[in-house]
């Protein structure tokens, strides 16, 4: 059996799906597109079940890639019973979408999640009421804290399997599911198309008015015909004022507001210190200010922690796997034993990465998450983030790369197109992640001066909205409109926390760690048949004559491939000292930082961007930082010789 959780963003599927199947879950892409499903098993009975978490949507109109992956699973998958999780805090808007899966004809159970938090809003719901309404169970639910979660999986197996005939949902009993009755010359619509084609269901003629040709593709046998019955005289579109897609959405939003009502009652309840908290985190005089300082407060921590245990990780790898090993690969076949020591180090490079700054990272994500603060900081953004044709949400990805650039390119894949998503990566691989502040601060900053490297962060700053602004003018595809629903606040839940971040950590160790490993290993066999001094030959033209950099410079960058800092490492042991400024000039240092800064991203983020835009886009996002980087250093380093 396989079930579907189906709802809207933030209405607590995350936290339903966790409850019903732990941590053993695979991620995966949906076939031909680049969102994600998440698949995991639980045992009922001896019998295994399947829990799909589809993507949160408000409709099943196509108009994101969200909604598009959401439809192909339910009409190509077929799924035995979907779970339609709503938000009880917001019951029509979340309708809307509870109404479009009736019309599909797939048994379906409703969760009224978040039932503590309505009463809290003095919002109570007549349960029993909302059945009657749409026709199917509705089982009232607090997923954070686990009621009702096994309830609705056994409700979700009876809809399947009904059991005998029993009063009140005691058992399920088959029900008139709730239909919307639309507008007259809809209704009529419908009525002609049924009367000539007899064999198709009122959900199809909807969805076929609606211009929907994926799901009529997906569920008839001839998709050409039902699309032109389904075609309407432009007459009677225009004497209605409006095209028939605007009059099925706007009745099904009346209809949900009907049933709103009729379920739905409200008292008076005091305003809560959270809920002042939410009034001042959003508001025009005091929002940016706050979310500035958390965003610094977490920079802070992050950078702190994960240096911290970025050491102790390092370390333990050099005294218990790397030294050890090295020592007893001393007779073997040097090509052997460069692709082995040079694989452990990818492996330590993996494992520096992932656990100090992406497992934190993820941490403070899942809890502006859980919290709601998410939606509140693209809301105080959207206005600035117009000019460079994006939106709100996109300025989430971009903070997050001063930290990490693959944790930030993966929270890219929550913006609505495609259009968006290249623009918001192309940003975040140009944005200086803690690596290359390693680079910047413990090069440029000790041996230069502090607003020597500042003055790098702010090059970066330039060059990033530049490159957004140009993308935003030149790339095709319509800019969606920013319509966002604001999430309650809410206490975020450990347990939910820390299974979000192994989720999302799971998904990078998978992808990222082959390459890493695979990398390291061919440069160690490169660096050991000597064609990394052959480089290092035909690349003097580029680094010594154009930027003015010593010959060993080029193979610090290869290295810095595979992890930034590692650029400063291995310059370090070409140069024979740490202390660069006794063989390097200040302007060679400050252009060597400025170059790394901006030339192309570790094989970590080359690898991520590569999952989610595809290999023929990051190679041209990787091409265009490399050029970019010569060319940026070759000025500075032109107008540096030009000053002294």
């Amino acid at each position: 059996m396989t079930i579907a959780l189906v709802g809207n963003p933030n209405v607590g599927k995350s936290a339903f799906f966790s409850r019903l199947t732990g941590v053993g879950v695979e991620v995966s892409n949906y076939p031909g597109t680049t969102v994600e499903i998440i698949k995991g098993v639980l045992k009922h009975e001896g019998e295994s079940i399947n829990i799909v978490d589809l993507p949160g949507i408000y409709s099943l109109s196509t108009a994101t890639e969200d909604e598009r992956a959401a439809m192909r699973f339910l009409i190509r998958e077929h799924p035995d019973v979907i779970i339609n999780i709503i938000d009880a805090t917001r019951l029509a808007r979340n309708l809307n979408l509870t109404l479009q899966l009736l019309e599909i004809d797939i048994p379906m159970v409703v969760a009224l999640n978040q039932v503590d938090a309505a009463e809290q809003m003095g919002i109570r719901i007549d349960v029993k009421a909302l059945e009657e309404e749409l026709g199917v169970p509705v089982i009232p639910t607090i997923a954070i804290r686990g009621k009702g979660i096994d309830t609705t999986l056994h409700k979700a197996i009876e809809v399947v399997r009904p059991q005998p005939v029993d009063l009140h949902f005691g058992r399920y009993r088959r029900r008139q599911r709730r239909g919307v009755r639309y507008d007259d010359h809809v209704e009529l619509a419908i009525e002609n198309m049924q009367e000539h084609l007899p064999d198709i269901s009122r959900g199809m003629c909807i969805r076929a008015l609606e211009g929907d040709r994926d799901f009529i593709e997906g569920t008839c046998d001839y998709p050409d015909t039902v699309m032109e019955a389904a075609s309407i005289p432009p007459l009677l579109e225009e004497a209605h004022g409006q095209p028939i897609k605007d009059s099925i959405t706007k009745d099904r939003y009346g209809e949900a507001g009907a049933i709103e009502q009729s379920a739905q009652k409200k008292h008076h309840v005091p305003r809560k210190f959270i809920d002042r908290i939410d009034g001042v985190l959003t508001s025009s005089r005091w929002g940016l200010s706050i979310f500035a300082v958390m965003m610094l407060a977490m920079f802070y921590i992050v950078f702190n922690v994960g240096g911290y245990l970025e050491t102790l990780i390092i370390d333990i790898f050099e005294t218990y796997l790397i030294i050890p090993v090295s020592s007893a690969l001393s007779g073997v076949h040097p090509l052997a034993a460069s692709a082995i020591i040079f694989g452990l180090l990818g492996v330590e490079a993996g494992f520096a990465i992932v656990i100090p700054f992406i497992g934190t990272f993820y941490i403070f994500l899942a809890l502006m998450e859980d919290s709601g603060y998410l939606p509140r900081a693209a809301f105080l953004l959207d206005r600035y983030m117009h000019r460079l044709g994006l939106h709100g949400r996109a300025i989430i990805p971009l903070l997050l790369g001063y930290g990490c650039n693959v944790p930030a390119i993966m929270a890219a894949r929550t913006l609505n197109t495609r259009r968006e998503r290249v623009i918001t990566i192309a940003m975040t691989a140009l944005t200086p992640c803690s690596a290359r502040t390693v680079i910047i601060m413990g090069l440029v900053g000790v041996f230069v001066g502090f607003w020597a490297a500042m003055s790098i962060y702010l090059i970066e700053l330039v060059i990033i909205l530049l490159t957004g602004w140009m993308l935003g003018k030149g790339l095709p595809g319509e800019q969606m409109g920013f319509i966002m629903e604001m999430p309650p606040m809410r206490y975020p839940d450990v347990q939910v926390i820390a299974k979000k971040t192994w989720l999302r950590m799971k998904g990078f160790v998978y992808v990222a760690f082959p390459i890493l490993i695979v990398g390291s290993s061919f440069l160690g066999i490169v660096d050991t048949l000597g064609l990394l001094d052959a480089f290092e030959e035909i690349s003097k033209p580029i680094f010594v004559v154009f930027l003015g950099l010593p010959a060993y410079a080029a193979t610090a960058f290869i290295f810095g491939i595979l992890r930034k800092e590692m650029a400063l490492e291995i310059l370090a042991v070409l140069a024979g000292t740490a202390v660069f400024i006794d063989v390097m000039t200040p302007l060679q240092i400050y252009i060597f930082a400025l170059v790394a800064t901006i030339y192309i991203p570790c094989a970590a983020t080359i690898a991520v961007i590569g999952k989610e835009l595809g290999w023929r886009d990051m190679v041209l996002i990787s091409g265009f930082t490399i050029v970019l980087s010569i060319v940026v250093g070759g000025v500075a380093s032109y107008l540096g010789l030009a000053l002294l």
